[in-house]
């Protein structure tokens, strides 16, 4: 009726039930009809279901009710602010205790309508935070995104510290809008600003503790160096064997206080952030080489195997502190060493990851000893702890070290770990991430497209081997020993064990022996022209240097083999004032060259005459010191073949020849003068001779840096200052030596070889005199001189009598060695 009356839509909201019997809300409108003339002469009635929509508003308003029910309840208020096409900003929505926080009500914030009203709110920030603020509203109308302030402001109750979030987004109808919320965060910038306070209290405190540290580990440090460096000098002055042994303990206590302070120092200077890294290229396989060898004298010390291996993908240089990475695997190493009696010590080196520009290399030391439980695993990282009381007093040490590494890892973002169990020892891992300096390996050039087998009974040895052939340039094939040789194999080297004589039958190779004993050489070859590779621990640069050196036949075809053992060109140019030494046996050339060195000499060795001879040629020697007894020309040959030389070139000077001999006798004098040599040496020789006769045939190149000596001739070749440790090298690589020589003088003895017989007694009376001068020596002389005559068959027929009194003498001696080892056991 209402639609006719006033001729207009007419609506209303009924509720009603619908055909499956649910209650619905209904939308009912009513339209008036009209006639041609313009009269209303009906109506029209549509019912629309708007069930679902009034369900959504509903849930709406108690969403909004329940939000404005919760902002009273906390200091916050929440907001929405829209900007029309008529550029006002008008305020879609507040709910918040907004008085709490500024002392307004939302009234305050309103002109006409929705028109917001800023200024009120701007009036309570307060003047130091209003700029910041401004500048953020200012950006926050031209750009998305969200933006936080803190800011204080003048509430109900005063002063407040202010949060606000806001965020920007745009309409479908081209408008803005801003939503954010306001919180009140006084208590907690007050709790801030208390924990801030007690951080600063903290930092100088600990400022203050680093620094005393550090002045006084400065000021000890400073005298300490000076008691150290005066022990050393005592230690090369004539003492007795007690005053020497009191010494070494003063040094060695000494030694372990200097370590002490210089982690106390490293400590001190990290925890006042006073470490700055400093990146430059370098070789971490020649690292790792030199720290490896640096703890291999403490490890062998405890007959531990050092094992050493690294990624064949490894880049040639990479960019970080090589000092600190040092220092991080020299106590990672001295540890491992320290905490284990028994097994071994390894350290090995991986890639596992390359962008191209920078490697992510893990490393890890690994080593069978003492291990540490579960429970004492999680303090190890902590300042001044260790694992058991026990240890620091059993193993020393100030708990510092690992503290020290994870310093010096995290400062290179990087991050170490430690697994370990108790009794099985303990493996710590360290990550980096190192820049590559330069991808490529510096190798020698006649290495690459070389091939390599490589046969060993030590899969793990084998293993690091094959890596470092391969990076070398090498193809590597490995084949082990228990397994046959395939057939029509061939390579250039043929690396295998020892005493693996039938492998190196079966292919023409350069055989390289590996060496796994303590203090082993590398390259030295023996008197079967055999090349050793020392594999305890198994060092890059050694690797390297001996494939050159096996290769260097092949590369030079027109030089011996042996003549690899003299000094490099550029080491010898004009070598004025050095001498030459000619001797064939490993412990004789290391004595001669540790007693030169002593003396203030510089020299080379060779292992043969006619690489003497070679070098001779081609280099200008002091003089010449030559064994009389040595494969493919002895002494006496070498001697004749020099003086003709001299003859030929017309050499002006005349080169001093000094003979080195165990045999005395007036025979053999006359035979080295008839050769051309001009003097002679009794072995083993004495530094006191030595030093004699260096003076008496260089005069004016005599060095002035030869250390005083007692008047008369020692009764102990190693019984100067520095050459106890020398002494016990040479004895254990003269006992190494000694068993293939006594083979073959049963091979002499079974073949009746009387002259292969005398060159091996010959050889082996030249080391063992070194460390003997009993009634052995005296019989084997007298052996060795019937070898050479009339009565070679008698001799023969003596040797084997004579070769149990040998091993007997060779019995004791090792038994002296095993005694001296326990003696010097840091446990005791």
């Amino acid at each position: 009726m209402d639609a006719l009356r006033e001729d207009k839509v007419q609506r209303c909201e009924l509720d009603y039930v619908s055909h499956d019997g649910r209650q619905r809300t209904g939308l009912f409108l009513e339209a008036p009809t009209h006639a041609p003339d313009g009269s209303a002469n009906g109506t029209i009635g549509v019912l629309l279901d708007i069930t679902e929509y009034r369900q959504i508003e509903l849930s709406a308003r108690a969403t909004e009710q329940s939000l404005r029910d919760i902002t009273q309840r906390i200091p916050v208020v929440v907001f929405a602010v829209r900007r029309g096409h008529d550029r006002q900003q008008r305020l879609a929505f507040m709910a918040g205790n907004l008085h709490a926080l500024f002392g307004l009500s939302p009234s305050d914030l309103l002109e006409q309508d929705d028109v917001l009203r800023d200024w009120p709110f701007h009036d309570r920030i307060h003047p130091e935070d209003a700029p910041a603020l401004r500048r953020l509203l200012q950006r926050a109308t031209r750009h998305r995104g969200t933006a936080t302030l803190d800011f204080r402001a003048y509430g109900a109750e005063g002063l407040r510290w202010i949060h606000l979030v806001m965020g920007t987004r745009r309409l479908p109808d081209h408008k803005v809008e801003w939503i954010g919320y306001v919180i009140d965060t006084t208590s907690i910038n007050a709790h801030n600003q208390t924990l801030l306070a007690a951080r600063d209290a903290a930092e100088r405190a600990s400022k203050a503790k680093a620094d005393f540290l550090a002045t006084m580990s400065h000021e000890i440090r400073t005298p300490m160096n000076g008691v150290i460096g005066m022990l050393e000098l005592l230690g090369h002055t004539s003492l007795d064997q007690e005053q020497r042994e009191l010494v070494h303990a003063v040094e060695d206590s000494a030694g372990v206080l200097l370590q002490v302070l210089n982690d106390v120092l490293d400590f001190s200077k990290l925890e006042a952030g006073n470490v700055r890294l400093d990146d430059a290229p370098f070789d971490l396989r020649t690292l790792i080489d030199n720290v490896a060898g640096m703890m291999a004298g403490s490890a062998h010390k405890k007959s531990l195997q050092i094992d050493v291996g690294a990624d064949a993908t490894l880049a040639g240089k990479l960019l970080g502190d090589s000092v600190r990475i040092r220092q991080i695997l020299l106590n990672l190493l001295n540890n491992a060493v320290k905490f284990t009696e028994h097994g071994s010590v390894s350290v090995g080196l991986r890639v596992i990851g390359d962008d191209g520009h920078v490697q992510r290399v893990r490393i890890s030391v690994t080593d069978t000893g003492i291990g540490i439980a579960a429970d004492k695993q999680a303090n190890l990282f902590t300042p001044f702890s260790q694992a058991e009381s026990w240890t620091t007093r059993r193993y020393g040490g100030t708990g510092l070290g690992l503290a020290i590494c994870r310093h010096l890892v995290q400062l290179m973002g990087g991050s170490i770990d430690l697994s370990s169990r108790l009794g099985e020892g303990t493996k710590v891992t360290l990550e980096l991430r190192l820049g590559i300096a330069q991808r490529e390996i510096e190798r020698a050039p006649e290495l690459a497209g070389r091939h390599a087998i490589v046969r060993l009974a030590s899969i793990g040895t084998a293993n690091a081997l094959t890596a470092h052939l391969t990076t070398l340039g090498l193809t590597v094939e490995q084949i082990p020993p228990a397994q046959p040789m395939r057939r029509g194999a061939a390579a250039n080297l043929l690396f295998i064990d020892a005493g693996d004589q039938e492998s190196a039958a079966m292919i023409a190779a350069q055989a390289i022996l590996i060496d796994t004993h303590a203090n082993g050489s590398s390259g030295a070859r023996d008197h079967d022209e055999r090349i050793w590779l020392h594999a305890n621990p198994l060092k890059w640069q050694a690797v390297a240097r001996v494939c050159a050196q096996a290769l260097q036949p092949l590369a030079q075809p027109s030089r011996h083999a042996n003549a690899s053992a003299a000094a490099t060109p550029a080491a010898m140019s004009q070598a004025h004032g050095r001498i030459l030494v000619a001797e064939d046996h490993p412990i004789s050339q290391s004595l001669i060259r540790r007693q030169l060195d002593l003396l203030g000499w510089s020299c080379d060795v060779v292992g043969d005459g006619r690489a003497a001879f070679d070098a001779l040629r081609q280099h200008d020697y002091a003089m010449l010191l030559t064994d009389c007894q040595m494969p493919l020309m002895n002494g006496y040959e070498l001697a004749t073949a020099w003086r003709q030389h001299e003859a030929q070139s017309s050499k002006r000077a005349r080169l001093p020849v000094i003979a080195m001999t165990a045999n005395v006798l007036d025979g053999e004098v006359e035979r080295c003068r008839d050769a051309g040599m001009d003097d002679y040496l009794s072995k083993p020789m004495q530094l006191r001779q030595l030093e004699e006769k260096l003076r008496t045939w260089t005069p004016r190149a005599v060095s002035t840096h030869a250390p005083e000596t007692k008047a008369g001739f020692f009764e102990d070749v190693f019984a100067e200052p520095g050459m106890e440790d020398l002494r016990a090298e040479m004895l254990q690589a003269m006992l190494r030596t000694s068993e293939p020589d006594l083979q073959k003088l049963e091979q002499a003895i079974a073949q009746d070889d009387s002259a292969l017989a005398q060159r091996t007694l010959h050889r082996m009376l030249g080391a063992l005199q070194l460390f003997t001068n009993g009634a052995v020596m005296a019989e084997g002389r007298e052996l060795m001189a019937a070898l050479g005559g009339a009565d070679a068959d008698r001799a023969l027929r003596q040797l084997p009598g004579y070769l149990e009194n040998l091993r007997s003498v060779l019995d004791d001696l090792e038994r002296q060695t095993h005694r001296a080892d326990n003696s010097l056991s840091p446990l005791e």
